[in-house]
């Protein structure tokens, strides 16, 4: 298998890669704009009923099909709240809620990770990998010692290396938004569940 070969599969990874990291940050605003959107719902709804006396069965059958973390949450408070456990015991109740749901939100955050990471590496592995084959083809004598096509071929080497730093930053810029997303998410469910143990 020449070097040239192995660069370009390099550059076809980085290309994969590049696709996946679209697909995560599509499929990860949808999921942040959905959860955000219904998170605002269910504290508006917990804030405007506080004083019901019936607000946890209200909140299990208003919550108890929707989606979001949030609302799961807050339908696994009321119906722990429901059985009658002291104070104490309600606030451990909520902190394993709360870790339960974690997972989903911050989910397929590490292939946007993993991505920032080895996207760099790649580039670097295909811009080594051309530069190698042009001296190559230099040294074995099928291209005559001309500086032009030796420079063509590094630079074309370097690409790869360009590409990759692109493909990091890219992923990178998407990581750290929804990083910051899930944190928001994760406080509204913490708040939400801290407010309905309140109102009991």
């Amino acid at each position: 298998m020449s070097f040239t070969l192995i660069h370009e599969l390099v550059m076809y990874l980085m290309g994969g890669a590049m696709l996946l990291a679209t697909y995560v940050i599509v499929e990860r605003i949808l999921f942040f704009m959905a959860t955000l959107k219904e998170g605002k719902e269910v504290s508006a709804f917990v804030s405007s009923h506080l004083h019901d006396k019936k607000l946890h069965g209200e909140v299990i059958d208003t919550f108890a099909n929707r989606r979001s973390p949030q609302a799961q949450a807050l339908c696994e408070v009321a119906k722990a709240s429901q059985e009658n456990h002291d104070h104490e015991r309600m606030e451990y109740v909520v902190q394993a809620i709360y870790v339960a749901k974690q997972p989903t939100v911050i989910s397929r955050l590490w292939i946007l990770d993993t991505i920032v990471t080895l996207s760099p590496l790649m580039g670097l592995l295909g811009t080594i990998l051309g530069i190698i084959d042009a001296f190559y083809s230099l040294s074995s004598g099928n291209t005559a010692a001309d500086p032009a096509a030796v420079s063509r071929g590094i630079g074309t080497a370097l690409y790869a290396t360009g590409f990759g730093i692109l493909i990091a930053l890219y992923a990178m810029m998407f990581y750290n938004y929804f990083n910051n997303k899930a944190e928001q998410i994760t406080n509204q469910m913490k708040l939400i569940s801290l407010t309905l143990l309140g109102a009991r």
